[in-house]
């Protein structure tokens, strides 16, 4: 079992208790409400939750990767929506970027970012490219005052809400998928506009839509890194990405573990509670071990991660069990409450549909598995051993 340090469970216990006071009583009535939580997204802001992972001496927190996932992993556990936003901002895109970027990013926008002063989210999936987050048709073309702008990123989280997207488009003239540059782009852009916002069966309250860009003419300093060597931080992001979901995925999980166990604990006949059937407690105890399973391994992975670590094959294997494992465990609340459990808009009916989008998020379960069996295949046959 993984051993978090005496602090790292100081802060689990806190965020927990905020999210049992401030963040559930209003779960549901969010939901079917289906808006934006502005005033508890600037709250957990203003709390410095977000900040955790960043030095201090640049407002962040001065923990690591680690407490990072625990504030995913715990705040989803309240409404998975929430666990969601901060998951596109937090590593894919402050943690990505802040080795990259120049000192006037950070002071514009990075800064303000870590700080919880600015909304970020990363977008790079295309209509064309779909999985392949290299299938790139927004084109970056360099003009003397910049970067002159044109294409479309869809199914983006955070679109229209974001103060910044950070954006990959192509910048050479190969042909070469991997001839692409990240760039940073003020959601005040002129030529900027939310194209389309996407009415989704779950994550109701973390807005999504299409961001399309005609003639955004962007700063020269909007590059972000060098040009034409984008491939390696969009990696190192979509890797971040699926750590932060595979911490929201246990976090949904974790909520539906306990309202299993206070339904079945609570219904019975004739002084014995549903619990006592091993068609309910069997299902109960395979949630509980399927959960401590991703959790040590998500605990893990955000180490080898904060390391600076290649951790590509484990963190698509960690995302691909978390997410898959996170839908079984909702299905199976489901069933465990009956009827109750279809009603909508109740807690757990709400669970399954958060955990539904999991497995398409950051790379599908079966790009997951394209990615660990290559993973496989290249590792020699020696160094085999290195993976276990």
């Amino acid at each position: 079992m993984y051993y978090l340090t005496d602090k790292q469970q100081e802060l689990k216990d806190e965020i927990r208790k905020f999210v049992d006071s401030e963040i559930i009583p209003q779960a549901s009535s969010l939901d079917k409400q289906g808006i934006y939580p502005r005033d508890l997204i600037e709250r957990i802001s203003e709390l410095g939750y977000c900040s955790l992972p960043f030095p201090k001496e640049l407002g962040g927190g001065g923990a690591g990767v680690t407490e990072a996932v625990i504030f995913l992993e715990e705040i989803s556990r309240g409404l998975a929506s929430i666990g969601f936003i901060f998951c596109a901002h937090i590593l894919p895109c402050c943690y990505t970027v802040l080795p990259l970027a120049s000192d006037k990013q950070r002071e514009d926008w990075l800064i303000p970012a870590i700080r919880g002063k600015k909304l970020l989210t990363f977008a790079i999936t295309e209509e064309r490219g779909g999985s392949d987050a290299f299938g790139v048709d927004t084109i970056a073309e360099r003009k003397p005052n910049g970067w002159l702008l044109n294409g479309s990123k869809c199914w983006i989280t955070n679109a229209g809400v974001a103060d910044g997207y950070i954006i990959n488009a192509k910048t050479g003239t190969s042909i070469r998928s991997r001839n692409v540059s990240l760039f940073y782009v003020d959601a005040k852009t002129p030529g900027l506009d939310i194209s389309r916002s996407e009415d989704m069966i779950g994550l109701n309250n973390s807005p999504t839509g299409t961001v399309s860009f005609k003639d955004c003419l962007l700063p020269p300093d909007a590059l972000i890194g060098e040009e034409n060597n984008g491939y390696k931080p969009i990696k190192m992001a979509l890797n971040c990405g699926r750590l932060g979901l595979a911490a929201v995925s246990i976090g949904i999980a974790q909520s539906a573990f306990e309202h299993a166990v206070e339904f079945a604990r609570s219904r019975g006949d004739y002084g014995r509670s549903i619990f006592s059937y091993q068609g309910v407690s069997f299902p109960i105890a395979e949630m509980y071990s399927n959960i401590s399973i991703a959790r040590n391994t998500l605990y893990h992975v955000a180490a080898i991660t904060e390391a600076g670590k290649n951790a590509t094959l484990e963190t698509a294997a960690l995302k691909l069990f978390s997410s898959e494992m996170c839908q079984k465990v909702c299905a199976d609340t489901m069933l465990i409450h009956g009827g109750r459990g279809f009603r909508s808009h109740c807690d757990v009916e709400r669970l399954l549909r958060d955990a539904q989008l999991l497995t398409v998020a950051e790379g599908t379960s079966q790009i997951c598995k394209v990615i660990i069996s290559n993973g496989i295949y290249n590792t020699e046959q020696g160094n085999l051993k290195n993976l276990s």
